[in-house]
């Protein structure tokens, strides 16, 4: 075999990266299965854990605290807003990739711009009409202000996919006699599928972490979010609890890293096919 220093070099810093990267979340699952006792007397932990303190702490989390209440709302509330961003924000990448009308380069760069502005600059006017339309402490008061945070996300990862396939391909499907939908539906969006996961998966991790529009809306744990839920409950400890706060960091990140792991071949072909730009 062929003796290539370059590809070594590559393999370690690979391996660096990923140690890095993965040990603050194994130190968090590591302290998840101790006792709040063992936290404060083992610094660095020691990596022995007993499977009915593990239980013990997800028992506590999951159904005493209500972090799976908590999970399955953020569920419905992600699954939803980013099916409707993808819905309204995919027609929309098509449109600005191949047609040209007027302003459209001026209004696609406003719409990029508005993913730039914070949920704070907005959350009291939008706290205001959530209220004033009665949506307040409901699923709709959530996700239709997610759907407009996550909108230009997709928007403009859509639009970088649809540049990167020839302009000759719908072309044709449109000689053929297709409709411009028509052509969207049967020849663009089976191309395009790895962008529309990495969009989806952008947009769901925005939606999933987010707090503040969260905080303003929701009254009731009924409706609480993931996020949400987490935050409330860990500021309520006095002293805090550091192996129920691991444990619910844990339960925060499963959901999502799930979703990741399934996912990730259409991330890798998103990312490598330049629409994350």
């Amino acid at each position: 075999m062929k003796f290539r220093p370059g590809r070594i070099i590559a393999y370690l810093f690979l391996i660096v990266l990923a140690v890095v990267g993965a040990a603050p979340f194994l130190y968090l699952v590591v302290l998840s299965t101790k006792k709040r006792i063992e936290i404060l007397a083992q610094v660095p932990p020691k990596l022995t854990f007993t499977w009915v303190q593990a239980a013990k702490n997800y028992n506590e989390v999951l159904f005493s605290q209500g972090m799976l209440s908590f999970t399955l709302n953020s569920l419905i509330v992600v699954s939803i807003a980013t099916a409707i961003a993808l819905v309204i924000g995919t027609p929309a990448a098509y449109a600005f990739s191949r047609l040209r009308f007027q302003n459209s380069e001026r209004l696609a760069s406003t719409i990029l711009s508005m993913r730039f502005m914070p949920p704070i600059a907005v959350a009291i006017p939008l706290f205001l009409m959530v209220k004033a339309a009665g949506l307040q402490d409901s699923y709709p008061g959530l996700i239709l202000p997610y759907v407009a945070f996550s909108l230009p996300l997709v928007v403009w990862i859509m639009i970088g996919f649809f540049d990167e396939i020839p302009g000759e391909i719908d072309e044709a499907a449109l000689i053929d006699g297709c409709t411009r939908v028509s052509a969207l539906w049967y020849v663009m969006l089976p191309i395009v599928r790895p962008g529309l996961v990495t969009a989806a998966l952008f947009g769901a991790l925005f939606i999933w972490n987010e707090f503040l529009v969260a905080l303003y809306v929701i009254d009731s744990r009924a409706f609480q979010t993931i996020s949400l839920g987490a935050a409330t409950l860990v500021s309520a400890q006095r002293p805090i609890d550091w192996n129920i706060a691991a444990t619910v960091g844990v339960v925060t990140v499963i959901p999502i890293l799930i979703f990741s792991l399934f996912v990730q071949r259409y991330i890798v072909r998103g990312i490598t096919a330049g629409a994350v730009k």
